[in-house]
């Protein structure tokens, strides 16, 4: 059985019929990029099987991606900034699921010096792990996302731009095909109410119902079992330092896929009606930068 034969067989709200309706209307969009039916099936996935909302992630998803080169270009893995920044942090998908079959993605920093600190690499590197997850395991009830601040300093939040946050933070919420479940801030300490000033008012209410900040590891655990995380606040599922060779290898092991992933862009040029730019989407104005900090 093929991949997409293999999703229709084992969820029953997914339907041929809508998947086939995308697919023509698809066509109608000269716009658009190729998308192959398990592309599509990805994204109806992630919106619930909703045909609206998966024709409004879609164009949301290649428009942003277009927008943003910062993020989606020169994803090279080789690349000496990728390089750096796989060296700088860790993004551990976390290898057993919650009892309500979410998968855990894990964010700690591995080298605390904020002078090698670039919020744009970051972000590429966090959104290239994000594509891999999409890829092998897009297809779970949902995902949990843990931001371990643990390394963090005052130095690392003032090289923040709150640009490049607002900009991620939308592609995160209304762009990429994954069902996002919750948003955890462990080990925040005194950096907590500068952090949340940065990111909450880019949070939909949704997720900012599921945003929790924990003083400890006691309150995580109510909501994602110790079983499920890593050593480093207290699991049991191994050190997620072990893990990150294995996300380098990933990484490299992916390097078709991130140049092939390239070219999932707009052409505005091709756009019926009026084409998008970043102030439609952002609502941004040129000198809104960086964070303000009292």
């Amino acid at each position: 059985m093929s991949n997409c034969e293999v999703q229709y067989a084992n969820n029953k709200d997914l339907k041929f019929e809508d998947v086939q309706i995308l697919m023509d209307w698809l066509k109608h969009q000269p716009h658009f990029p190729p998308l192959t039916e398990n592309q599509v099936i990805t994204f109806l996935h992630s919106c619930y099987y909703s045909n609206e909302a998966t024709k409004k992630t879609i164009d949301n998803y290649l428009t942003v991606r277009k927008i943003c080169p910062e993020f989606f270009k020169n994803r090279n893995p080789s690349n000496t900034d990728i390089q750096s920044t796989l060296n700088l942090l860790t993004i551990a998908t976390l290898p057993k699921l919650t009892q309500e079959g979410y998968s855990v993605i894990y964010y700690r920093l591995i080298d605390s010096n904020p002078d090698k600190f670039i919020l744009n690499h970051v972000i590429k590197v966090f959104d290239m792990a994000s594509s891999i997850i999409v890829k092998e395991i897009g297809m779970v009830n949902g995902h949990i996302i843990i931001i371990d601040l643990h390394g963090y300093t005052l130095a690392h939040i003032m090289k923040i731009g709150v640009l490049a946050v607002k900009k991620y933070m939308f592609f995160l919420q209304e762009a990429l095909p994954f069902r996002l479940k919750g948003l955890h801030i462990v080990n925040a300490a005194s950096l907590i109410d500068t952090f949340m000033a940065l990111l909450k008012p880019f949070i939909k209410n949704e997720l900012l119902e599921t945003l929790q900040v924990h003083s400890g590891n006691q309150t995580l655990f109510k909501i994602v079992d110790k079983s499920c995380l890593p050593i480093e606040i207290g699991g049991s599922v191994g050190s997620v330092i072990e893990m990150h060779s294995e996300l380098k290898k990933k990484f490299l092991e992916n390097t078709e896929y991130f140049k092939e992933e390239e070219k999932l862009i707009v052409d505005e040029s091709k756009r019926p009606g009026s084409p998008r730019n970043e102030g439609d989407i952002f609502g941004v104005e040129g000198t809104f930068k960086k964070l303000d900090i009292d």
